[in-house]
């Protein structure tokens, strides 16, 4: 099915009947990495997934370069259209900022949250990441005193692919470049306190990209939140350890 937002056609999918559950993926994923839950909740419930435009599904690409704003605002118009406000939410990932970003502005957009390994706490920079931007920086200040004018862009692309992260290096095409580096810059530490809902953190004990005290953060943070740690559990918790993650899910949710 498609919903159509600023001339950008957004695919999405809806399985079972119930109250509304909405699932969002993390970054550069798509609907079929949501099945586990999906296939789960759609036994006692209606689940909505869509894809994210520019990343790995079927949706459009993006025309212009978004933010978390433009993801969340088009996240909103979705819910509108399809009548769905007050529903439960999960994000994981890239989901959970989008999340964050709403359920911070909208109180009754959203009825019980769960962010799973979500983003939106800017990380803390080691040594080893200082040191990446100090070299970025001046390679490209060298650059910019020996390179012509015509070549010195094409170069500092290359310079940004070489001391940027696997994320960033995937991306093939300015739009969604540009995009990530917004997504990334955005800190929502400040909004995490404007979050009202009951909110459940689902995080894998051993994430080394959004780790375990970003959580920590979030439930301190967040007013009517608690935190749920699985053993032996990645970034991608819910898939790592799928079972628990369900019945602590199911369990949080309640009802049909």
């Amino acid at each position: 099915m498609d919903f159509r937002y600023k001339d950008i056609k957004i695919n999405y999918q809806i399985f079972g009947e119930g109250k509304p559950l909405l699932l969002l993926h993390g970054w550069m994923a798509c609907i079929e990495a949501m099945a586990p839950i999906y296939q789960f909740f759609s036994k006692t419930r209606k689940v909505i997934v869509l894809d994210f435009p520019g990343q790995g599904g079927k949706s459009d690409t993006l025309t212009e370069i978004w933010g978390v704003p433009e993801y969340a605002e088009m996240v909103h118009s979705f819910m509108q259209e399809l009548h769905i406000e007050g529903a439960d939410v999960i994000g994981h990932s890239f989901g959970g900022r989008v999340i964050i970003y709403l359920a911070s502005r909208y109180e009754k957009l959203f009825d019980k949250i769960i962010l799973t390994d979500a983003a939106g706490i800017k990380p803390k920079r080691n040594l080893k990441n200082r040191l990446k931007v100090f070299s970025f920086k001046l390679s490209k200040c060298l650059l910019k005193m020996f390179t012509s004018k015509e070549k010195f862009e094409e170069k500092v692309d290359k310079l940004r692919k070489k001391y940027s992260s696997s994320d960033y290096s995937k991306l093939d095409s300015n739009i969604m470049r540009e995009t990530f580096k917004n997504v990334i810059n955005l800190d929502l530490t400040n909004s995490l306190d404007k979050i009202t809902r009951p909110t459940l953190l689902i995080w894998g004990e051993e994430d080394k990209d959004t780790p375990l005290y970003m959580a920590k953060i979030m439930e301190k943070k967040i007013k009517d939140s608690g935190l749920v740690t699985l053993k032996g559990a990645g970034h991608f918790s819910y898939l790592d350890n799928t079972a628990q993650y369900l019945k602590i899910a199911e369990v949080f949710l309640g009802g049909k």
